[in-house]
Formats: structure tokens, sequence, C-alpha cells
């Protein structure tokens, strides 16, 4: 409980001692003693849990050592540390036992008349629905748990027990048996090591080495020179006279007996998790250096998870031994994978085509400490879900656009894709095609053909090149735009007005399959005849500003004509088209 290296949860511990204790100069309330009761409770489920975990383990041993020597060997050491641990805390037991009497008046701790279960506050009438444990006459309710004491705020019998009586030999003696049974059960390890089933292999000793000092640094089963809260020197407690004071004086001392039974409790399950964690070692020793197999299993292993005809498809059969209980790791590409028995569940979801590379690496504790890590490599590849659905009338490529065009060869990698694009009696044409993987796309700068043909092979895993189909797209000119000034468009009478407000013509197309496809105005001739122009006016542009007509516009009322001939336009293909003329009455 002191000195030396302590883990956090020790730590914890004895601070709340030493709060509690703090707590004494005050007048100690009901729900304080509660607490302590609450806290002994506490200990004793944890301390049950741990006893299961041990039990569950020697019961292990205990199947394997009627075959292997080593393991009957750990066994034998097991059940020493069990007996070391059984004994002590029958002491503890012992101890408790002996408080009871005393808190109810007994000078004799064996005083058999003085009844131990008369200290719990119980009711007569109630007393059927609890029951002793472990042979030790205090009583716990059918959950378990110890009701209040009746003298929990007794500050003075164990006091008497521990340190006055007997020149303090009780004290001395419990203190003793901490660090003793502490000693014994570190041993069962240091044997271990020397024995010549289990120590036939260095990786076991050196197992068995660690885990012991390990161990040993972080237990919490000790008592002895404790640190004095009140300065940063380490070693005994002086009272006000000087006088040094051993381990059972600093914690025995003016505290009230619930917190002496939960001190009890706390020591108690120290010492059943020191064994519990001894066994735990001398189990894992036995198979230090090896590992166990006990399930078979069928493995397919394929170069290729799907072929094409004329593909030969080739696998490794065999019969897998693996450990079904291993407590192993299993990552692809650094993710974790979940381990159902002994075998690593891989999941994915592809989201595009393609093949895709497996880093897998799986890692197993050696039972004598550390991991035995093994690595592979291993592929698959994903397919774009395809139908085949077309109209062979809208297989087109337009001139002078970029022609996005998809393809699917189900059971190859995309990246494994030949494609080419010809004429259509296979001679060599100006259609250029570009991407790969599956999306591609096609640009026709002039109408040289009327038809092209684009073909599709594929480089099969063994290397060898295999014709995938070929299909036809006729080749087209986009359609001509219609001619439009700003946001005016010649449908019906036409407002002067909001002519004059346009600052260039455009060209626009309706319905297109492509959006985006831009035509660019060239030069236009204008003519208008209205009451005020005295006779036709006439304008001609290089360009798509409406500049030139402005003034024209001016001298045109209701009723008046105008029209826009010889529009010429440049598309995406870079030649000029001439449009259709527009006209229009100003309204």
């Amino acid at each position: 409980m002191a000195g030396g290296k302590v883990s956090p949860r020790q730590k914890m511990i004895n601070m709340m001692y030493l709060v509690l204790t703090a707590l004494l100069a005050l007048n100690v309330t009901k729900e304080i003693l509660l607490a302590f009761t609450v806290i002994d409770n506490s200990l004793k489920k944890s301390t049950e849990n741990i006893d299961a975990k041990t039990i569950k383990m020697v019961a292990s041993l205990q199947k394997t050592a009627g075959e292997n020597a080593a393991a009957k060997a750990a066994l034998g050491y097991s059940n020493q540390a069990q007996k070391v641990t059984a004994d002590f805390v029958d002491n503890i037991h012992k101890i408790k036992t002996h408080l009871l009497r005393y808190s109810q008046g007994a000078t004799n701790p064996d005083d058999a008349n003085v009844k131990p279960e008369k200290a719990f506050n119980i009711d007569e009438k109630k007393m059927s629905e609890y029951k002793f444990s472990n042979g030790y006459p205090w009583v716990l309710t059918k959950s378990g748990e110890m009701p209040e004491l009746v003298a929990g705020d007794n500050l003075d019998d164990h006091v008497r027990y521990f340190n006055e009586e007997l020149q303090g030999k009780r004290g001395k003696d419990l203190e003793l048996a901490i660090n003793d049974t502490r000693v014994k059960l570190l041993e069962m390890l240091k044997k271990a090591q020397k024995d010549p089933l289990l120590a036939k292999n260095p990786e076991t000793v050196s197992f068995l080495e660690s885990k012991m000092n390990e161990i040993a640094a972080k237990t919490s089963l000790s008592a002895g020179d404790v640190k004095n809260p009140f300065s940063n020197v380490s070693g005994k407690i002086k009272d006000h006279e000087g006088k040094e004071l051993n381990w059972a004086e600093v914690y025995m001392h003016s505290t009230p007996l619930a917190a002496v039974f939960a001190i009890l409790s706390k020591i108690e399950n120290d010492a059943k998790l020191l064994e519990s964690e001894i066994c735990q070692v001398l189990g894992e020793a036995v198979s230090a250096a090896d590992f166990k197999f006990d399930a078979i299993i069928p493995v397919v292993a394929a170069k290729t998870g799907a072929v094409v005809t004329g593909q030969t498809y080739e696998a490794d059969i065999l019969l897998a031994a693996y450990n079904s209980k291993a407590e192993m790791k299993v990552f692809v590409n650094g993710a974790s994978v979940p381990v159902e028995a002994g075998i690593g569940k891989f999941k994915v979801t592809p989201q595009s085509p393609g093949t895709n590379n497996l880093k897998v690496r799986i890692s197993v504790p050696k039972p004598g400490g550390g991991e035995e890590t093994k690595e592979a490599d291993a592929e698959y590849t994903a397919f774009a879900p395809s139908a085949a659905i077309s109209a062979d009338a809208l297989s087109v490529l337009y001139v002078g656009l970029e022609n996005p065009i998809s393809i699917s060869v189900g059971g190859i990698d995309p990246a494994n894709y030949l494609v080419r694009i010809v004429g259509e009696s296979g001679a060599a044409t100006n259609a250029v095609i570009r991407g790969s993987k599956g999306r591609y796309t096609v640009s026709v700068p002039k109408r040289q053909d009327r038809v092209v043909k684009i073909q599709v092979a594929a480089k099969l895993p063994g290397g060898a090149i295999k014709p995938m189909g070929e299909k036809l797209f006729k080749v087209k000119t986009v359609p001509d735009p219609r001619f439009i000034c700003g946001g005016i468009e010649f449908k019906g009478a036409v407002s002067v007005e909001s002519l004059r407000m346009q600052t260039s013509a455009a060209a626009i197309l309706d319905n297109f399959v492509y959006e985006g496809v831009k035509f660019k105005i060239v030069g236009y001739k204008f003519m208008a005849v209205g009451r005020k122009t005295n006779g036709p006016k006439f304008a001609n542009s290089t360009s798509a500003s409406l500049d030139a007509i402005k003034g024209i516009l001016g001298q045109l009322s209701s009723g008046d004509i105008m029209s826009f001939s010889d529009i010429r336009a440049i598309g995406p293909d870079g030649a000029t088209r001439v449009l259709d003329n527009v006209s229009a009455i100003v309204r």
C-alpha cells in the first residue's frame, strides 16, 4: 500500500484513504459511513470477478496438463499460488470476524459467545433474507452485499486490536503477511524460470522474467514504509513525539470501523489480482514458443476471380490449418479488419472499376511474448455494372466536339483495355480517341468520314491480346444555331426600344444533346423600311456588335419592318456558316 512504484489505481486509493482519514477530524456522518460500505461491497464484487477469471484460466491449464508436461508443471505452480492466496484471504476474514466481536464488546476475539453477525444493522424479522459468507459469520444480502455496520463509526476497538494489545503484534503480523504473500506469489514465476519442463526454451525464460518484473513493479499488494503526505521525504511517519509509526499505526489509527473493513477488502482484492496475473503468465508460458492450430478450412487461391471466354482459369486448392481462438490482428492496406473465430473478415465496396491491390498483414501474439507478423499481397478487380442498351440511330460523333465514350468489358480490368478508332473500312481516319480505363473522348476536327468504327481489345492476365468487339458511329456536324439580338428573339413583333438596349447578337442551339456548345457571330446585314426612313435603310457589320444599326433603329416606329440577312457564325469545328434570315415588324 506504500513505497516503490505504484499504479494509478493504487495512487487513487491511497489518496482516498488520506482524504477519509482527514475527515475523521470532523463529525463522521452516517452518509460517510454508508459510503465506506458501498466501497467495501464494490471491492467485493471486483474480487469475485477476478476470482472467476483465475478459476477459468486454471481450468484451461487442467485440460492441457494430461498431455502436456509443461502445462502440468505450470498447473502445479498455479495451484500453489491459489493456496498462498487462499491462506492469506482466510486470515483477512478471520481478522474481520475478530473486529466484529470487538465492536460488540468482546475482550477475547475468539469468544464464541459473542455473535459477529450481531454487529450488523439487521432487523431480526428479516434475518432469513441474509446468509453467511464463506463460512465466516458476517452476513450478506441476497445480492451478495454486506449490510451496514452497527458500530461503523467505532474508532477505538480496532486500534486496540491492531496497535495496543500484544504490543501491536497483530498489526505487525498483518503487515508481514501482506508482504510475505506478495513475495510468495512472485516466487512462483521465479521457480517456473528454473523448472526443467518450462525453461527448456530461452524465449519462455525471458518471457517469465519480464512478466515477473512487470507485475512486481505494478502490484498494489504491499505494506511497509509509507510516504508522509505532508512532506516529500519517503520513510516512516512520526507522531508529535517523534516516535516512528508502523503501517498499522498509520492506517488503522483514528479510522472508523467501516473504513477499516474497506481497507481489509482492498487488501484482499490486491492479493486476488496478483494471484490472477501470476496464473495467467504461467498459462501463457506453456506455449511460449509454439503456435497451436485447432481448425482446418479449404482454401481456393485464384490468380484472377474473373475470366473471359478463351482465357484459362487457374487456382491453387489446399487445406489450411489455423487457430480459431487466436487473438490475431488483421490489417488490409493499414486498416484493421474484424476477426471472427480466427478468420479475418474483409469487406470492401469499390466505387470505380479497376484492379485494386491489397497489402495484408497478420499479427499473432506469441505465448512467449511479442508478436509474430506475416505479410502477403492480393488483388481484386472491380467491374462497372453494364447493360447492352443502345439506340443505333443515336451513335453519333459530332465534328469539333469532345464526344464522351464509355467502354466496359465484363471480367476485364479497364486498365487492360486497348482502344482505337478507324474508318468504316478499317482505313486511317482523322478522328482521335483519348482516355483510359473505360473513359474516353473522341474528337473529329473535320468531317472526313461518314462513319467511323471504335474497336476494343483486351490484354489478358497471361499476356495475350483478345478482340472484344467494335461499334460503328456516324459522323455529323453540329446543327445550325438560331440568331438572336441579346435577349431579343424574333418571334412576332419586336419592341424597338428593347432592341436599342441590346449590345450584341448571338447564336444559340435549342435542345442539343450536348450543353455548352458555342457559336460566334462574325457578321450580318441589316435592312429596315419605315415611314420615317424615306425608303429602305441598310447596314453591314463584320462582328456581333449592334452598334452599326443603332442609328437606323432610332428612325423606326410601330408598324415598320426590319430584317437580318447574310448572318455568318463560326462553330466549334472552325467553319463559317450562314444562318437563316430573321425579320420582324416593329411593335
